[in-house]
């Protein structure tokens, strides 16, 4: 009840009192017009308005003439020319129109005229509908809580936290101005602290009220407009006083004609009511929370009425997740539900005081009543008209929320859900599940392993996306996507080790809706350790599978090795005809080509190439050393060819070269040239290293120009040249018949000195002189053309 002076109360009392009302509409948010005095005239022919239990936003009508004398003035919108119509500056502003602002004022004094400073407020709201009938037009609007009807939460947020809890009064100011345009609605009033904190959830979408209201409704208060003094009009949540024993009013049968209603019944009572929760505090082994019950009940209820059972089922994710909060909500159903509650309806004169769930007496009148009875006040319906005011109650009980409430929270036992469930659904319809936690990875080889635990709280997950980058802080989609399961653990093996990877995770619930993603783990996949190598083997020898000894399957080549030209199987393949091992790589076709894993280099070094091969008939084997840069590009490739001739055994090649000054790695290239139809070449053995202590084979003998020609005579061998390990390039043998100073033969690019050298050498008549030009030209520059050795002749290979 609303505070009254003992003036205030003498007027109520009073039986030669008069109430009096006023209407105010508020054109613009300074400019108050009261429709009892505009333009000199008193405009309202009536005025009613509700509020009860079951409504917690109130609804007012307004009844008030449509035209003035003459029609000169109308209280129509829809007429312009109207001086009602008309603002303070001339221009067209509706006096009543929708989203205006009005305001019903009353007082009681024992004057006819009203007492200025004595209003009353009692109704504050805002114009809903206008209905402009031929003689009188009527408005209607809810009252200032309406606002937050009309506000819809467009986006799902977050509110309250899972370490202390958010007091629900402090999340409710949250909800509403995260929403509500800063002085569009009413102030929330919390007289007492209901001492709940909330753990975190997501509110859904919904209207600002309903969100507010499902809040209140958990606590079992209520959220209802009310006038508090010193603060004007307040959306107030608190508890009815379910304990309240002093009326604060009094009526008799001189207040009333008659009781219009008397009732009792049997069918709302509740008098054992259990509460299904799941209580965050008790975790089974797999770290769920378990779902459980409290049940409180009315021992004398139950005597007398039988027990009247009811349940009460919240949601897996409801704030209503702990054995206090869970019992709390049972005893208010108790409280409000478990006693066989006297209904009685009657029409009084009118008390601005009294409000919804204020304890009234009802004296007896002898007809219905025998004795007094005190009960709360289920609904007021004021209504001014005619020059009176009265009000219907409906009175009932104790203090209570509504029991459509309490209805419309009934789950049925025999089904475990109730289609009018009423308890806040905080699984999000348009959010996925909340980030997995306590995320643990475990390197595996090419990959890792990683588990995880799901969020205890929030929406229920369906699967899990597993998300992997070697950027930090990367943002998920679909280029990192890795897996995605309905599991807690996931694993992978196709990642590249030594390099650190990270990792992330998010939900979907069933519908498919994506949540937040967990905290980032860094992870680097491990290298092959010989515990894990197959048997039989080497990896001791670049490049890895020099041998081809491992292939996964018989449709790929070796591993470590790519095709670059033909296809697997028909152009290439292994044979078990080999030197080492129980395989070898054998080319079947023309312009086959195969190449090896890279391997890194040191530029200006020597590398060799080194192989077993044996081939048929005018088979063209060429090995070669690829040059790579540091992006694995190829920088110019050094070729060496053997042609094989029919019947050649396996034979050992090997040929070396300086790595260029850009290399960074080198591969070996194998490829072939079958100069007869169905020719193979079986290759096996591919070794690629540093040549300083590989010897190079003689090469063949050079073409020998002019008329000089090789000398055998006598047992001399025929003209030749090598590079041994050092790099230096040796000639050997004679030549013979040409002309002193003449160009005698002319030696490869790789075997050519770095500048212009003279050598002194045997001749048939003593000594003469040999000289070898930067362009790898040999000239017989002094001597006996009749015979001149080459034996000698060495020099470092530029």
């Amino acid at each position: 009840m609303r505070p009254l002076s003992n003036q205030e109360r003498a007027a109520l009392v009073s039986r030669r009192a008069i109430t009096h009302v006023r209407v105010i509409v508020m054109r613009f948010p300074l400019s108050a017009v009261n429709l009892g005095e505009l333009l000199g005239r008193d405009w309202v022919m009536g005025v009613q308005w509700s509020e009860s239990q079951d409504e917690t936003v109130g609804l007012a009508t307004v009844a008030v003439r449509r035209n003035g004398p003459a029609g000169i003035v109308s209280l129509s919108p829809m007429v312009a020319t109207s001086p009602a119509n008309r603002g303070p500056t001339g221009l067209v502003e509706p006096l009543l129109k929708e989203g205006r602002t009005f305001r019903i004022d009353v007082q009681t004094t024992p004057s006819e005229e009203p007492t200025p400073g004595a209003w009353q407020q009692v109704f504050l709201g805002r114009i809903d509908d206008i209905d402009a009938g031929p003689e009188e037009l009527s408005f209607t609007g809810r009252d200032f809580a309406g606002v937050f009807q009309d506000v819809f939460i467009e986006t799902e947020r977050d509110y309250g936290n899972n370490t202390v809890g958010v007091a629900v009064q402090e999340v409710m100011t949250a909800i509403i101005g995260d929403n509500v345009p800063t002085g569009t609605g009413p102030g929330l009033h919390v007289p007492v602290d209901p001492m709940w904190q909330l753990g975190r959830y997501t509110q859904e979408r919904e209207t600002v009220h309903e969100a507010c209201q499902k809040l209140a409704a958990q606590l079992g208060w209520e959220l209802r407009l009310r006038f508090v003094d010193g603060l004007g009009w307040q959306l107030v949540l608190q508890s009815p006083e379910r304990l309240a024993d002093e009326p604060v009013w009094t009526f008799g049968p001189d207040d009333y004609v008659e009781l219009s209603r008397v009732q009792r019944r049997l069918t709302d009572i509740r008098n054992a009511v259990e509460v299904v929760y799941t209580d965050i505090n008790d975790r089974d082994a797999l770290g769920n929370a378990k779902r459980k019950s409290v049940l409180s009940t009315n021992p004398t209820s139950i005597a007398e009425h039988g027990r009247r059972y009811m349940q009460v089922t919240e949601a897996s994710a409801s704030n209503i997740n702990t054995e206090v909060e869970a019992q709390r909500l049972a005893d208010a159903a108790i409280a409000d539900l478990s006693d066989s509650a006297l209904d009685v309806e009657v029409e009084v004169p009118y008390v601005w005081a009294l409000e919804v769930n204020d304890v009234v007496r009802v004296l007896p009148d002898d007809v219905h009543l025998d004795e007094a009875v005190d009960l709360a006040i289920v609904s007021i319906d004021p209504v001014f008209t005619s020059g009176t005011a009265k009000m219907k109650l409906q009175l009932r009980g104790r203090p209570s929320i509504s029991r459509s409430e309490w209805k419309a929270r009934n789950a049925r036992p025999s089904t475990g859900s109730s289609p009018a469930e009423r308890s806040i659904q905080v699984t999000a319809k348009m959010k996925g599940p909340d980030a997995p936690s306590d995320l643990q990875p475990t390197a595996t080889v090419n990959g890792f392993a990683l588990a995880f635990k799901p969020a205890p709280t929030g929406p229920a997950w369906d699967s899990y996306e597993l998300h992997v980058s070697t950027s930090p802080g990367f943002t998920p989609g679909a280029a990192t996507l890795k897996a995605a399961a309905s599991a807690t653990r996931f694993e992978v093996a196709d990642l590249q080790p030594g390099t650190t990877h990270y990792a992330v995770v998010r939900g979907r619930d069933a519908h498919g809706n994506v949540g937040p993603t967990s905290e980032q783990v860094a992870l680097s996949p491990r290298y092959v350790e010989p515990r894990f190598t197959a048997p039989m083997v080497t990896w001791g020898v670049a490049p890895l599978n020099y041998d081809f000894e491992s292939q996964a399957s018989s449709s790929v080549p070796p591993d470590n090795w790519r095709v670059e030209m033909g296809i697997w199987g028909a152009d290439l393949a292994t044979t078990p005809d080999s030197v080492s091992g129980s395989r070898a790589l054998q080319l079947q076709s023309t312009d086959a080509v195969i190449v090896s894993q890279a391997i890194s280099v040191r530029p200006g070094l020597r590398y060799s190439i080194d192989a077993f091969a044996k081939g048929t008939d005018e088979a063209l084997l060429t090995m070669a050393l690829e040059w790579l840069d540091a992006t694995g590009a190829t920088i110019s490739v050094e070729n060496f060819h053997k042609m094989f001739t029919a019947g050649e055994p396996w034979a050992r090649y090997v040929h070396a070269a300086p790595a260029p000054a850009t290399a960074r790695f080198v591969r070996a290239r194998l490829s072939s040239v079958m100069g007869v139809a169905g020719g193979t070449i079986q290759i096996d053995s591919v070794q690629v290293d540093l040549a300083d202590i590989v010897q190079e084979p003689t090469l063949p003998p050079p073409v020998v120009h002019g008329s000089w020609e090789p000398y055998t005579d006598n047992g001399r061998g025929r003209v030749t040249y090598y590079k041994d390990s050092t790099g230096r390039v040796h000639l050997e043998g004679a030549i013979t018949g040409g002309t002193i100073g003449t160009n005698a033969l002319t030696l490869p690019a790789r075997c050519r000195p770095p500048a212009t050298r003279d050598f002194a050498v045997a001749t048939s008549t003593g000594y003469g002189r040999v000289t070898v030009t930067a362009d790898g030209v040999v000239i017989v520059a002094s001597g006996s053309p009749a015979w001149v050795s080459l034996n000698g002749v060495s020099f470092r290979a530029g």
